[in-house]
C-alpha cells in the first residue's frame, strides 16, 4: 500500500516537477537580469539632461503671479519655473494645467508638435535625431510602458542604439517620464517574474500564489519521497 502510495507521489512529483521546473528557470533568468541591470540605467537617468527647473535668483517677471491669478481665478496651485530655458507659470487648477509665458502671459498649452519636440531635445542627452511625434490621447492608442499615467501625453521616439521615448505632458510642458529597450526588457522580465500578465504591477495575484503554493507542495513531497527511499533501503538490509 505505501509503495503504491509512493508511486503515485512520484509521478505526481514527475509532471508537477515540469510546470513548476520551468516557471522556476523564468524566475531564475528574469531575476538575475533584474539583479545585475542598474537601476539607474533601467530608470534612464543616463538620457536626461537639464532636468533643474529652478528660476536664477533675483529674476523679476514681467508678468506677476496676481496677473496668472487674474486670469485663471480657479487656480490652486501657480509655480514660477524654468521652461526648456525659459521663464514660465505652471497653473494647476481643477479644469487641468496651464503653461503661461512669464514674459508675455501667453499661454502655451497645449502643445503643438513643435513644442514636444522641443521639450524632448531639451532633456535628451544622447545625440540620436527624433524620428516620431505621437500624440496620445486615449488608453487604446497608448502604450502599457507608460502604465497609469495620465493621458493626453506626448511620445517622442529617438533613432537611438535604446529606441528611447521622451513623454511630455501637452498641459503643463513636463517632461513625464522616459523609455528605451533595457527599460523594456525590465519590464518584460518583472512580469514575468511576477506573473501578472496584464497589469504587471499586482505582487499578489492568484496565479503567483498557485505557482508558490505548487512550489512548497513540490519540496515537500520530494522530502517525503527521500524518506521512504531512505526507509526502504533500510527495510532492504
Amino acid at each position: 500500500m505505501t509503495r503504491m502510495i509512493a508511486f503515485r507521489v512520484r509521478q505526481w512529483h514527475k509532471w508537477v516537477s515540469l510546470i513548476i521546473g520551468a516557471q522556476a528557470m523564468i524566475w531564475l533568468a528574469s531575476g538575475l537580469y533584474m539583479v545585475v541591470m542598474n537601476l539607474d540605467f533601467i530608470h534612464g537617468d543616463h538620457l536626461v539632461r537639464n532636468m533643474s527647473d529652478t528660476i536664477s535668483s533675483g529674476y523679476e517677471p514681467r508678468i506677476t503671479f496676481s496677473d496668472v491669478l487674474a486670469g485663471h481665478p480657479d487656480a490652486n496651485e501657480i509655480v514660477l519655473t524654468n521652461w526648456i530655458g525659459k521663464p514660465f507659470y505652471r497653473v494647476y487648477s481643477p479644469a487641468g494645467a496651464h503653461l503661461v509665458n512669464a514674459e508675455t502671459g501667453n499661454e502655451q498649452s497645449p502643445l503643438g508638435e513643435a513644442d514636444a519636440i522641443s521639450v524632448a531635445r531639451y532633456h535628451y542627452a544622447r545625440s540620436g535625431e527624433v524620428s516620431a511625434a505621437t500624440l496620445l490621447e486615449n488608453d487604446a492608442e497608448a502604450p502599457s510602458e507608460i502604465q497609469s499615467r495620465k493621458l493626453p501625453l506626448w511620445r517622442i521616439d529617438f533613432s537611438d542604439a535604446g529606441s528611447t521615448s521622451f513623454y511630455v505632458s501637452p498641459d503643463d510642458g513636463s517632461l513625464i517620464t522616459r523609455r528605451h529597450t533595457y527599460w523594456r526588457v525590465f519590464d518584460f522580465a518583472w512580469m514575468l517574474h511576477i506573473m501578472d500578465y496584464k497589469e504587471r504591477a499586482d505582487v499578489n495575484n492568484n496565479l503567483l500564489r498557485i505557482a508558490a503554493g505548487l512550489g512548497l507542495s513540490l519540496s515537500i513531497l520530494g522530502l517525503w519521497l527521500l524518506w521512504f527511499s531512505f526507509k526502504r533501503r533500510q527495510g532492504d538490509r
